[in-house]
């Protein structure tokens, strides 16, 4: 990926489409947790894609471009949520069906499964809360990354990733009947 980041620096048009055709996926999972209209997810990542475009010269690091790019999706997302002043939830099944139906990976009904449960187990907490779980759990970042991309101190993103554990465990306790 390093290799198309100094291409697409260099003004190579192809090698940025193939950098964004990598993380297209992730980018729409990460736009969902905020925005639950189709119109608002691809405004914000067409957004994306030409910021990213625009000022690619100004990353540093080439192995970051990832983690670059989606913290400029999640400020449009943001600029576009404060907007709308919409109460926005995460678990909007429509949405989540039309990520699947959207992914490459549909044919893997584990990957549908799993990724349904992840979303059914999230859908209670806070928006913060959820963007660290999938950037965590889902897309592998390291808290410090996760903290670089959130303008957030790495014992903050600790702290939430382990208070969204508590919740979820407590809401599985919760649904457990005994007897």
């Amino acid at each position: 990926m390093k290799d198309l980041v100094l291409e697409a620096k260099n003004g190579n048009k192809e090698a940025f489409t193939q950098l964004i055709l990598n993380i297209k996926n992730d980018l729409y999972k990460i736009c969902v947790t905020r925005l639950n209209n189709e119109h608002d997810i691809d405004d914000a990542i067409q957004e994306t894609m030409l910021q990213a475009y625009e000022k690619i010269h100004q990353l540093h690091d080439n192995s970051k471009f990832k983690a670059w790019t989606i913290k400029i999706l999640i400020n449009n997302c943001n600029l576009i949520y404060k907007r709308k002043k919409k109460t926005i939830l995460l678990n909007d099944e429509n949405n989540i069906f039309e990520y699947l139906e959207k992914s490459e990976n549909l044919g893997n009904i584990n990957l549908i499964e799993n990724t349904l449960d992840f979303y059914k187990l999230i859908s209670g907490l806070t928006y913060k809360e959820k963007i660290i779980l999938i950037l965590y759990y889902a897309e592998d970042f390291s808290i410090n990354e996760i903290s670089k991309i959130l303008n957030m101190n790495e014992n903050t993103v600790k702290t939430k990733i382990r208070r969204a554990k508590e919740k979820i465990k407590s809401k599985i306790e919760g649904g457990v009947k005994i007897g």
